[in-house]
């Protein structure tokens, strides 16, 4: 099997993805304090983006699941930028305590548009004849489908443990 680099990348950004969302975990926990409803959405942003690279390597690299890629991260884009826009009115107070100098939902918004800027990146270098082959997983791709697995899961029982079956 050749090398791929289109099949690297999608894998990388699953990876990417799942270790934001761990590091968002790690903060929730370390600082005992529960993600608001706008941050529970740039997750669920983020783990759908990761699911349309995850389609590209499990059946076929396809437009739509780019597409679907493309929309989860304007969506992320348009949730981060109404998040970080709350916080800069005088009457809302900054949550959460900083990371590196910049508020999570400040990272989350620079995630979602680098992964866009990405995306161009990644047609120019798409190959036409990669388009429509389907090759096995290999080790390396198992991994980042079962990290991502358990990422969202884990996001579905906290959710849960949080708001129960109503809205947050």
């Amino acid at each position: 099997m050749r090398f791929n680099i289109c099949r690297v990348l999608n894998t990388l950004a699953i990876y990417l993805f799942s270790l934001i969302i761990t590091g968002a975990y790690i903060y929730q926990f370390v600082t005992k304090e529960n993600p608001c409803p706008l941050c529970m959405l740039q997750r669920l942003s983020m783990i759908s983006a990761a699911i349309g690279f995850m389609l590209n390597l499990r059946f076929h690299f396809d437009l739509k699941h780019y597409a679907l890629t493309i929309a989860s991260c304007i969506l992320g884009t348009f949730i981060a930028a109404r998040h970080l826009f709350l916080h800069l009115c005088p009457s809302f107070s900054p949550m959460g305590q900083q990371v590196l100098g910049f508020s999570l939902y400040t990272w989350s918004l620079f995630v979602f548009t680098s992964t866009l800027i990405g995306l161009v990146i990644l047609f120019l270098i798409h190959k036409k004849e990669d388009m429509q082959k389907t090759r096995p997983l290999n080790l390396f791709e198992k991994g980042a489908f079962l990290y991502l697995f358990l990422i969202a899961f884990a996001d579905v029982i906290t959710t849960f443990e949080q708001c129960g079956i109503s809205a947050c």
